[in-house]
């Protein structure tokens, strides 16, 4: 049997903030189906993330329990699978075993108008249903994302606009706190904060985690 329908949000959650959070929370009370994050390993278009994969994979873990919902999941799909982290690859992936299952991927209206540089758009068109979402402070709305995208030929199944109110926040911004040693209370979620202080990360003396050369963004 087919299993549900299945949202997929990924990133490089560097580190996962209370934005990232109150956007699964308005994607869950949107769409109102399962929804899986999933930290990419070693992304291809965007500097070596600080952290490693495997801490921001654990970030993304404690991030979800303070959600509280258990049809949000966390996936190291990509952590655990070597070389670069392309959604193309884990789209297909999530359909080994069950092709007919509905994949929604869900991407911010700023990282959708560039998705047709991605590696393999054809195919991450054909393997999912794109979901996209804008919120105040976004650059572009998701309407004017999706013209932009279909001007560069994506030739995808309609994708689904969704307004979100929740708050904007900048993982740079958060990492600079952190390194200054500066208050970061009310941008990440406490059990986060706790974790990102136990293991020294984002410290100025804290090197950047080592990752192999190679999702969302773009990948």
């Amino acid at each position: 049997m087919t299993a549900q329908p299945l949202v997929v949000f990924g990133g490089t959650f560097d580190p996962p903030h209370l934005g990232h959070q109150q956007v699964i929370v308005g994607l869950r009370s949107t769409l109102r189906l399962p929804l899986m994050v999933i930290p990419n390993g070693h992304p291809v278009h965007r500097r070596t993330p600080s952290a490693s994969p495997e801490d921001r994979l654990r970030m993304a873990q404690l991030m979800v329990q303070e959600v509280g919902d258990p049809l949000v999941s966390v996936s190291d799909l990509e952590v655990g699978r070597p070389g670069p982290s392309y959604t193309s690859d884990t789209l297909a992936r999530l359909l080994d075993g069950d092709p007919e299952r509905t994949l929604l991927l869900a991407v911010g209206s700023d990282a959708a108008r560039s998705l047709w540089r991605w590696h393999r758009p054809d195919l991450v068109a054909e393997l999912a249903r794109l979901v996209v979402f804008d919120r105040p402070g976004a650059r572009i709305g998701a309407g004017a994302a999706v013209e932009e995208l279909k001007g560069h030929g994506w030739l995808g199944r309609e994708p689904e606009l969704v307004s979100l109110t929740a708050p904007e926040v900048e993982a740079s911004r958060v990492r600079a706190r952190l390194r200054r040693g500066e208050v970061a209370e009310g941008l990440l979620a406490a059990p986060v904060l706790r974790y990102i202080r136990e293991r020294g990360l984002y410290r100025e003396s804290a090197p950047a985690a080592p990752v192999a050369d190679g999702i969302i963004a773009p990948r």
